[in-house]
């Protein structure tokens, strides 16, 4: 039976919140918008709760105080002294203390070869080797460290190297998720979910099960909140979606 394809693209929002398409199209098999893959492994958060000015972006610049690095590898979010910081990204605390011109430093490991760093804190308020859910507080803002004033640095490395944030993280939905993506939604797939089942995706001749956390909270970003019903329910919709009929 041929899967339903929705041909119009996704948006560049879509795109960039949800970055790490190799994983995302393992996990959803041939389900796709066009020749992009329609669901990501990395669902990408801002660090705070509402919008601050980048102080300074990624890349080349004049020295900061001329103690400060010409080639910045981060972003520079002007939050004021004690400001919560989240995380980006689901993952796992590989470092929590001081390293040097960082100050206190926070560093994640997410999916896809993703590292995420977050300096000059204040305070860290997360254990090294602790899991972190996309969104999850974990620090302070601060200017500990080699820093002219309060701010978040936040860096990103993807197998090693630095890259510019900003393209994941602008943009991206509030750490409380209070601002999901303005996109529309795909007409043609739904997330279901049930007690004894867990969650998946269904459209006309598609289903695909959702098996871990993450994979969940994307395709619900993507495709809205999942609609609930007992086990019965669950294997009616699966049956129905895959006679080629939407839910």
């Amino acid at each position: 039976m041929v899967k339903h394809e929705h041909t119009g693209g996704p948006t560049r929002r879509q795109l960039l919140t949800y970055a790490g398409a190799a994983a995302g199209a393992a996990a959803m098999g041939a389900a796709s918008f066009g020749s992009v893959p329609a669901f990501a492994a990395v669902a990408w958060r801002y660090p705070f709760t509402r919008e601050y000015p980048i102080g300074s972006p990624f890349g080349p610049r004049p020295s900061p105080g001329g103690i400060g690095s010409t080639n910045h590898q981060g972003l520079d979010f002007t939050a004021g002294k004690d400001t919560r910081i989240h995380a980006i990204a689901a993952g796992t605390v590989i470092f929590a203390g001081v390293s040097g011109g960082y100050g206190n430093l926070t560093k994640i490991q997410h999916a896809d070869g993703y590292v995420s760093y977050y300096g000059h804190q204040n305070h860290i308020d997360i254990a090294n080797g602790a899991k972190v859910s996309a969104g999850q507080f974990i620090g302070r803002v601060g200017t500990t460290g080699t820093s002219t004033g309060n701010h978040l640095h936040l860096g990103i490395t993807r197998n090693g190297t630095f890259i510019d944030p900003a393209p994941l993280v602008v943009g991206a939905p509030f750490a409380n998720d209070s601002s999901a993506p303005s996109t529309p939604r795909d007409p043609y797939l739904k997330v279901i979910k049930s007690p004894g089942r867990g969650m998946a995706v269904v459209g006309a001749g598609y289903f695909r099960d959702l098996p871990t956390k993450e994979f969940q909270q994307c395709a619900e970003a993507l495709w809205g909140d999942a609609m609930p019903g007992n086990d019965r329910q669950f294997d009616l919709w699966k049956a129905i979606s895959l006679q080629g009929t939407k839910v």
